[in-house]
């Protein structure tokens, strides 16, 4: 699975490096993003998750092992997402 593909994938921020004011409004703004993108996978996830809760019901086992695999992927794009706002904001 591939985050790029699904949408997911971290946004290119480009920061300037001139005045102090400029810094401080591009910090805001790659904070933003990652936070936006953060919230998205966590979406995805709730959507995933339920859709594993579905099928688990069904007998599709098929589209089980599929929607399990995309939660473990969306998992891992989760964690790196949360590493990269932790790591920015301390």
């Amino acid at each position: 699975m591939n985050a790029l593909r699904h949408g997911l994938a971290a946004v290119s921020i480009n920061t300037s490096t001139g005045t102090g004011d400029d810094n401080a409004s591009s910090d805001d703004s790659c904070v933003d993003a990652m936070y936006q993108r953060f919230r998205q996978i966590e979406v995805e996830r709730v959507k995933v998750l339920n859709d594993v809760h579905n099928f688990s019901k069904s007998q599709n086992l098929g589209k089980l092992h599929e929607a399990v695999r995309r939660l473990a992927a969306l998992e891992r794009y989760s964690q790196r997402s949360h590493s990269k706002l932790k790591r920015y904001i301390l």
